[in-house]
């Protein structure tokens, strides 16, 4: 641009301004992103970098903005899906990752159906040895979350069936915290109580987290719900059922995490917990005062560990983890008109480990060509004890399962290679061999299309197909036998006490899936901080492993060896175990979108981000990451992932970092460990459309459409419509959230009573918080607030229960809501205070 020469007053302000924001910017990657500004835009918005060898009139100069970009983010051609700076995770008002992962479900949930349902986690763009690393991880030590597609899983060495999270955490920080809580239903009736102390220390050479809670919930008997009972002996009984039973668990995590490096760092994670419970199964020989009780103890104890580093441009991370989970269970029972202890015991080892290696194998005509492997070994031993009527009966099951998997991206159009005009397009091509002892050899595959049309749309394309074999206690867990479950008789219309038997099915066959993705995400440009996207799924299984589904005429048709009935026809005794189902498909279209703003935010000065002078309890002693402070703990040299790096020139194309929206102002959000800082709303609804599903249980037995009146669970059939709404405001240390889900309900035809018909249900959660830390004059006023957050929660705000009823408008007794959601309305307080 050509312009008059500035005078030596502007002039001095511009290269002043230019060394103040370039620096940070230098420091926060070793690629900045170029762009061309004008000079209208605002000096704190641009860092300028003139040249100042000589300004002669007409003289054409050029102001370069530098975008940037927090060591630690993902360095990947997919565009995140979501980006939350530290305004944003505050104004979630949550106390952990573990938290606010579950505060982003609608955001992180993945469309396929596939995995575990938790998303998959990295740490600073790497791999940790598990979900233990960072579970307890306080809000205030990250600095930023991306949530990215499935198909990012790929580069990483896992397979395509979870959304990736990567955090992001700040590169100095110190925390010692207590949290308590306590809550309640309004209906009364039981007790739930929580303390939990932590201690968090991130420094240059790694971090340490210390973590303890103690959580103890009171009993909930049936005879404390408004049921309604057919049979008057059964109301009589209910002091001697419990809906919710009594527990107290006991916890204890830590982790380490160290630089080894400048571009090694390995971690430790060990958790211990214990629970103690409780419940009641119905009068005993001395009648309801004298209950039949089910006493239960389980152990848990889980070690993961990890170690990732460099190998010239190579990235490679090892894991390995162990863990051993214990249980003890004693049920009483009456047998032959005398009482005796029924027994079970169990205990399971799991151990392996993992090695991945990610880089670049060679330049390709449209960019570099990526790979990853993964070579895995996992093991598996379960053992059990069961001792009752029946006799003892014991299961010693093992399993040993080596796999590799691998992935290939390889781009295919890219304009700054002047190789197509259209975006940037690129082929993932993924497969994965498993051997497991006790089954087939397991093969998968898959291909993905990732099109970045521009840097803020982009279009996702992929197939998968792949195959699993079910659990080995699906498989063979010891038989559980179990008296006076309430279930609801399809056949007579009656709500029946029977005895049901769970645990394993050895003659179960492993499961082929073929799933098929078709996704859109884009960011407006005209409208900075909003994000929509839209995905198609279809999903399409052969024998699929299942619990025994609910028992409709027509499941009764096709398993009748699993159903006892006496002379008269009535429901005594059911097998649960599972059982495969021939073939299962379902499609479905999500779409939504996620929007959110900061306002009035201070630019400096005073209480901002800790400023000078003495720092609140728990403050950064440097600035977090993205002010000019050292990357983040454990990061190294390189960041982003490993995959290859930045692209030749510094741009990044779809996916890389968003100019203004996912940044942070100087100064940072405040909060729990800074001054008072501006305000930030979002708000995020997605739609779930359920196109098909249907189930084929077995061949010559009528195919059931869970969308058309059939159903293979106890919850009904599968809901056409599921909304799932979030938002919220944070301003001033003042928190409110308000997220709401609502699904449309479903009809399961057949019945002597008629269809059974599952209402829409309707629920809305409030959380209402302040952080006290963003209130300074009540903080000298009362001293001991500092670094202290308190939070009212309520579950369900109005007190909504699915209304389930027969063809005679009759709510069977099983499907009351003191049975199926007996809390109803939850109170929840929580207090929070940092040292």
């Amino acid at each position: 641009m050509t312009y008059s020469r500035p005078s030596l007053s502007v002039r001095a302000a511009l290269l002043a301004a230019g060394a103040s924001l370039a620096a940070p910017a230098l420091a926060e990657t070793e690629a900045p992103v170029a762009i061309s500004a004008t000079a209208a835009q605002p000096v704190e918005d641009i860092a300028v970098q003139p040249d100042d060898a000589g300004y002669e009139e007409g003289y054409e100069d050029e102001i370069v903005v530098t975008a940037p970009r927090l060591a630690g983010q993902l360095d990947t051609d997919y565009a995140a899906e979501a980006e939350l700076d530290e305004a944003a995770i505050a104004s979630y008002g949550v106390s952990n990752v573990e938290e606010l992962l579950t505060a982003l479900q609608p955001q992180t949930r993945s469309g396929r159906g596939r995995g575990s349902g938790r998303p998959i986690i990295l740490v600073n763009g790497r791999r940790v040895g598990g979900f233990g690393e960072v579970r307890n991880l306080p809000p205030e030590a990250i600095a930023k979350v991306e949530i990215f597609p499935e198909e990012v899983a790929l580069q990483y060495g896992y397979s395509a069936d979870e959304r990736v999270v990567n955090l992001v955490l700040k590169p100095n920080f110190r925390q010692v915290a207590v949290e308590a809580e306590g809550g309640l239903p309004t209906q009364g009736g039981r007790f739930q109580s929580e303390i939990e102390p932590s201690f968090l220390m991130i420094g240059e050479s790694g971090r340490f987290n210390l973590n303890a809670g103690w959580e103890h919930q009171t009993m909930l008997r049936e005879s404390e719900r408004n049921l309604v009972y057919d049979d008057p002996a059964l109301a009589a009984q209910a002091p001697a059922r419990s809906l919710l039973g009594a527990s107290d668990e006991y916890s204890l995590d830590a982790t380490i995490q160290r630089s080894l490096n400048k571009v090694t760092d390995a971690s430790l994670n060990i958790r211990f917990d214990q629970t103690d419970s409780l419940s009641l199964l119905g009068p005993g020989l001395g009648g309801v005062s004298d209950p039949l009780e089910r006493d239960g103890r389980s152990r848990n104890l889980a070690a993961t560990a990890s170690v990732n580093g460099m190998l010239g441009d190579w990235r490679w991370s090892t894991s390995a983890n162990y863990a051993d989970a214990d249980q003890r269970t004693f049920t009483d029972r009456i047998v032959n008109g005398a009482a005796r202890v029924d027994r079970f015991d169990s205990s399971q080892q799991s151990f392996g480990g993992n090695a991945n290696l990610s880089g670049t194998v060679t330049e390709g005509w449209a960019g570099p060509i990526r790979l990853s492997a993964t070579a895995s070994y996992s093991g598996l031993r379960f053992d059990s004890r069961s001792d009752n009527a029946n006799g003892i009966t014991t299961t010693d099951l093992a399993r040993d399962l080596p796999g590799v998997f691998g992935s290939l991206t390889i781009p295919l159009l890219d304009p700054e290679y002047e190789v197509g005009k259209i975006g940037r397009v690129s082929l993932t091509l993924s497969g994965q061999y498993q051997d497991p002892s006790d089954f087939a050899a397991l093969k998968s595959w898959g291909a993905n299309l990732n099109w970045g049309v521009t840097d803020n749309l982009s279009l996702i394309a992929s197939f998968n197909q792949d195959e699993a074999a079910p659990g080995i206690q699906q498989l063979g867990a010891a038989p559980l036998v179990t008296p006076a479950v309430t279930y609801y008789d399809f056949r007579t219309g009656q709500t029946v006490q029977i005895t049901t038997t769970t645990g394993g099915n050895p003659a179960l066959r492993a499961e082929q899936r073929r799933d098929l993705k078709l996704g859109v995400n884009w960011s407006p440009p005209m409208l900075e901080g909003l994000n929509l996207s839209v995905n198609y799924n279809r999903n399409r299984s052969y024998d699929t492993a299942n619990g025994f589904p609910l028992l409709t005429p027509e499941i009764e048709a096709a398993f009748p060896d699993r159903v006892t009935r006496d002379a008269n026809g009535v429901l005594t005794a059911l097998d649960l175990r599972p059982v495969n189902f021939d073939r299962s498909e379902n499609s479905q279209i999500r779409w939504g979108f996620n929007f959110g703003k900061s306002f009035g935010q201070q630019q400096g000065g005073p209480g901002a981000g800790g400023g000078r002078g003495e720092r609140p309890a728990g403050a950064s002693a440097t600035p977090p990451a993205g002010e000019g402070g050292p990357p983040p703990a454990g990061a190294g040299a390189r960041q982003g992932g490993g995959e290859g790096g930045p692209r030749a020139g510094g741009g990044r194309g779809p996916g890389g970092p968003r100019m203004g929206g996912g940044g942070r102002g100087r100064g940072g959000p405040g909060g729990m460990f800074g001054g008072p800082q501006g305000g930030r709303w979002q708000v995020s609804l997605y739609h779930t459309i359920k196109l098909t599903d249907t189930v084929l249980i077995r061949p010559g037995v009528p195919e059931l459409d869970l969308l058309g009146g059939s159903a293979t669970g106890s919850g009904g059939g599968s809901n056409r419509h599921l909304l799932e709404l979030d938002g919220g405001v944070f301003n001033k240390g003042f928190g409110v959230r308000l997220s709401a889900k609502y699904d449309s309900g479903s009809t399961v035809t057949g019945g002597s009573s008629g269809d059974l018909r599952f209402g829409d249900l309707a629920t809305f959660n409030l959380r209402v918080f302040m952080d006290f830390n963003q209130k300074p004059k009540l903080i000298e006023t009362l001293p001991f607030l500092k670094g202290s957050r308190l939070r009212l929660s309520v579950d369900n705000l109005f007190d909504a229960q699915r209304r389930i009823t027969d063809g005679n408008g009759i709510v069977p007794l099983n499907y009351q809501p003191g049975y199926i959601d007996p809390l109803g309305r939850y109170i929840e307080l929580e207090w929070r205070k940092a040292f």
